[in-house]
């Protein structure tokens, strides 16, 4: 790793978390001679290993060294950011504000390399997502900027990560505050979760994101049909992403039947 590169992202870890990067134990960024290409193959290969938690924090290194590889590209950049939110979301028990500090120096790597597009938008807002997530008491003052980038990539392609911006848009608006602490707003997430099931219907994170908003929204009929649709749909594509949404979409049932 070339020390310029370190030296960035140390500063970016204690500039946005507070948390020196030598307190905790680190995804190791690999000297390699393989091409740029290769070395997101293996990175890949590695985040496909889902649910191997081990496996995907070690791919968050050869994703970094990808992104050190070539400093046009993003693809490395943007792997960082998928793998660490796949690992908070899955309850990573270990060096948190470090996985979130790797994702948002990641999403400003994106946007020096190629400011403003849709991709760099949409995943900046995931990274920045997971820090509000982590750290409420500070999360909830970005927000409003955290919006301003999804309304950005929506607006510029609304398919991306099949209608990912409405999706993430609708699950941030359900769950953030409401006036006058936060953004949150349930009747603005459930017409941005319409959107995501109208454009991208068979995708079981877009069920699961309108029948929260049903829910939230005080249509408990409407929750639970959605929801049952993203058993199915998690079911039918079954792989690992599938069976993983469909056992989200049936605990939450699960729950709804409690209330």
């Amino acid at each position: 790793m070339s020390r310029w590169y370190a030296v960035l992202l140390a500063t970016l870890a204690v500039a946005l978390t507070g948390c020196p990067r030598g307190r905790v134990q680190l995804p190791q960024v690999k000297s390699t001679a393989k091409t740029v290409d290769e070395t997101l193959a293996d990175a890949d290969a590695l985040y496909e290993r889902r649910p191997d938690e081990a496996a995907v924090r070690e791919s968050i290194g050869v994703y970094q060294t990808a992104a050190i590889g070539d400093p046009k590209r993003v693809e490395g950049a943007i792997g960082v950011i998928r793998s660490v939110a796949w690992l908070l979301e899955h309850g990573a028990k270990k060096d948190r504000k470090t996985l979130v500090a790797e994702a948002l120096a990641a999403g400003n790597q994106c946007q020096l390399r190629t400011p403003g597009t849709a991709r760099c938008d949409y995943w900046q807002a995931v990274a920045r997502g997971t820090a509000a997530r982590e750290h409420p008491s500070s999360g909830v003052v970005d927000l409003k900027n955290i919006i301003v980038l999804l309304q950005k990539a929506d607006a510029a392609e609304p398919m991306m990560e099949e209608a990912g911006p409405a999706r993430v848009l609708a699950l941030l608006l359900v769950r953030a505050p409401g006036w006058p602490v936060g953004p949150g707003d349930s009747d603005g997430a459930l017409i941005e979760a319409k959107k995501a099931v109208e454009r991208a219907p068979a995708h079981p994170l877009n069920q699961i994101a309108l029948a929260e908003c049903l829910k939230a929204t005080g249509d408990a009929d409407g929750a639970r049909l959605a929801y049952q649709k993203a058993v199915e749909l998690g079911r039918k594509r079954g792989d690992v992403d599938g069976l993983d949404f469909a056992q989200q979409a049936d605990k939450a049932l699960q729950r709804l039947a409690q209330q």
